[in-house]
Order: C-alpha cells, then structure tokens, then sequence
C-alpha cells in the first residue's frame, strides 16, 4: 500500500483521513522523525504538512527533501499566511489553508495530481566516488560514479561507453575498501539536470545482505543530508562486519 507521511503539530490525523483513505498514513511530530520516514519506507508518494507558522530552519527542511526527492509532492496546510510563506515553487506543490470545509476536497485533488511513473524502490546517493569498470577482466576504466544504490549506479563517460547489455565487473572504492559486483550496461544518456553525460549499469550479482548493507549506508547520509543541508556526508567507511558482507573488500 502506498503511503503518505503526514507531519502535523496541531491537526488531528482523523481531519486528513478522509482524503486518505486510499493510503497508509505515517504521522510523524519532529524533524528527525520525518527525514527517517521519507528515506527509510518505502512507497512513500506525498507528504502533507500542518505547521502553524514554517520558520527558515523548516523551510530549508523541505528545501532539502524536495533537491533529495524531486518527485515527492508536499502539501502545506496552514492558514494563509504561514502558507503563503511557505510556497516556493521549488519546494511546495500545494497549499490549503486550515478550512475544514474545503480540506478534504482539495486534498484529494493534490494526490490526484501525483505522477508515479517514476518511482524507485531504492534510495540513492551522489558521493564523490569512482568506479573502475572492465568488460574482459584485464583492462578497467574509471569513472566519476554517481547515483548509488543497491540496484545499480550512473558512470560518467563523456565519450563513449560499452553496449548496452554487456557484462561487466564494477569496482566502487570508498574510504577504507571497495565493492566489487558484476552488472550489466544500461542505456548511454546524454547530460541533463541531474547527470553528466554517461550510462548506468545494474547490479546483478550482490545478495539480500550485500544490497541492505548499500541501502543502510545510503540511508544515513540521506538524513544527515535532510537534517543538517550544509553539511556533505563523507564518503563511507565500512567496519569490520560491513567487510565480511560478500562483495566488499579491504583496499
């Protein structure tokens, strides 16, 4: 089932119910409580905020879920001057003031308007990382690596790059020991926004523990991002029980 996270300091979750039937509804009261919510469960697909009055460290808050989770839709609801404070086009895509008789309606409408065509099943993350790549095991190639996740990985390649469908071997190096998976090429894709231009490659061989052990890290630096933006998480060191995951190894 698809969820929604719903952070209110005030508003009873019985008030927002109705336009949620259709949903599992994750309330959560702090900061912290809401950036675990959005990075760690998955199907998340909206998140409706109530707050009497959105400050500058909130507001960054939401600034920093939206550049994280672009697709995430938010909705603010508050009366109209905490909304109008709060509707920069950049981070809100909704704001409905505290009527109860127009609430539920225009709830409705707001999710009605989510677009889940582009939703991942495992989060990612941009370290300043570097994969080494081979097609026949003897000669590698480096790249910058982006977008990390359990399922596979972008590879900036300005040039050229190997056919999509190739089999490969991908070592990802971070501070103290690196991952060593085989994957397949995906697509070349020209730059955009987000990425320069490259290809992604997709895991296929890391098991249940390899790939939870990916998600965990990718996790952590997720909420430090969200709770602390000017901050850069750094590139993960793995402890000893990380290096006896298979797939990971000592330098």
């Amino acid at each position: 089932m698809e969820r929604v996270v719903v952070y209110t300091e005030t508003l009873e979750v019985e008030t927002v119910a109705p336009a949620l039937e259709d949903y599992e509804i994750l309330r959560v009261a702090s900061a912290a409580e809401l950036a675990r919510a959005i990075v760690e469960r998955s199907g998340i697909v909206a998140l409706i905020v109530e707050k009497a009055k959105i400050d500058e460290t909130f507001q960054r808050l939401l600034s920093s879920i939206k550049k994280s989770f672009p697709i995430l839709q938010i909705c603010v609801i508050g009366d109209s001057q905490a909304a109008q404070g709060s509707s920069a086009p950049a981070v809100v895509d909704c704001s409905i003031s505290t009527d109860r008789d127009h609430l539920t309606e225009k709830l409705k409408t707001f999710l009605s308007n989510i677009d889940e065509t582009d939703r991942r099943d495992r989060p990612r993350f941009d370290w300043p990382l570097q994969g080494h790549l081979s097609t026949d095991g003897n000669s590698w190639q480096t790249h910058n690596l982006w977008a990390l996740s359990a399922d596979g990985a972008f590879l900036e390649s300005p040039t050229d790059a190997p056919g999509r469908g190739s089999r490969a071997t991908l070592k990802v190096s971070f501070q103290n020991s690196r991952m060593v998976t085989e994957c397949e090429v995906l697509d070349r894709r020209p730059p955009s926004l987000r990425l320069p231009a490259g290809f992604a490659v997709r895991f296929i061989q890391l098991n249940e523990d390899s790939m939870g052990l990916i998600d965990r890290i990718i996790q952590d630096a997720l909420v430090q991002t969200l709770l602390e933006p000017d901050s850069e998480p750094e590139v993960p060191t793995l402890g000893q029980d990380d290096l006896s995951i298979p797939g990971f190894e000592l330098f």
